[in-house]
């Protein structure tokens, strides 16, 4: 079901290559850092909002800028309490990242075969190379354990409201993170062991059933992401 699950997402994000995507990751990387006022954050999630649309993304897309609204309706409606001073500063910090996670999004539902037959042809060192695969694909099968957690936890009648959680912290942590911990612990012993069954170890050139060239479309979409990022960098004293 899991796997079923990943794959349906993943065949959503074969239009472009891995190495458009690492490429507007490090694109989007230098903006996000670069920028200085709030408009231009904004701008920037939606060009990123954009491109995850043209990757088939657009589920995705809708969750990430709920996400977004919901911390920058935290980060100026909360009260400047010494309290909150730190919550609120990682979730600006968070809010500021956030194109980096939508392109880093779409990197995660790549399909690791096609990345590990693009970074090959880059010459990337192989131990690098099979860290970065089995990063990209914990995530997602960790997210849909933390899921499977949450719903195990509503079937029981642990926590009834949705409030529950805020008056039983310790043991929310518990009944949440706790599981989540074995449940990764034993996740990543069946992905070693997936990676090998694969051949990981195989020091032959490897051949890959999806694309992996980079085509026109790729640098054009490079290109246009980045030309569109600079005017918003440049241009940002002007909007404001």
């Amino acid at each position: 079901m899991k796997e079923k699950a990943y794959e349906k997402e993943t065949a959503r994000t074969r239009r472009l290559g891995p190495r458009t995507h690492l490429l507007v990751l490090v694109i989007a990387s230098i903006l996000a850092m670069s920028v200085r006022d709030d408009i231009q954050v904004h701008l920037l999630v939606a060009l990123s909002v954009v491109y995850l649309v043209w990757n088939h993304l657009s589920r995705k897309a809708f969750q990430l800028v709920v996400f977004y609204c919901v911390c920058m309706a935290f980060v100026f409606f909360m009260p400047n309490v010494l309290a909150l001073g730190t919550m609120k500063l990682i979730v600006y910090t968070m809010v500021r990242m956030m194109p980096v996670i939508m392109i880093g999004t779409v990197l995660i539902y790549t399909p690791p075969g096609s990345i590990m037959s693009a970074f090959e042809k880059m010459s990337v060192p192989k131990t690098i190379l099979v860290m970065i695969c089995i990063l990209i694909r914990f995530f997602p099968v960790v997210i849909l354990e933390m899921k499977a957690i949450r719903d195990g936890i509503r079937a029981r009648g642990i926590f009834p409201h949705w409030y529950s959680v805020l008056k039983h912290p310790a043991m929310a942590y518990e009944c949440f993170f706790m599981p989540l911990v074995v449940r990764c612990l034993k996740l990543s012993s069946e992905l070693a062991s997936s990676a090998e069954l694969r051949g990981i170890e195989c020091t032959n050139a490897r051949t890959s059933i999806y694309p992996v060239g980079f085509k026109i479309t790729d640098g054009i979409v490079v290109g246009v992401y980045a030309l569109i990022g600079s005017v918003i960098y440049w241009t940002g004293g002007m909007i404001s």
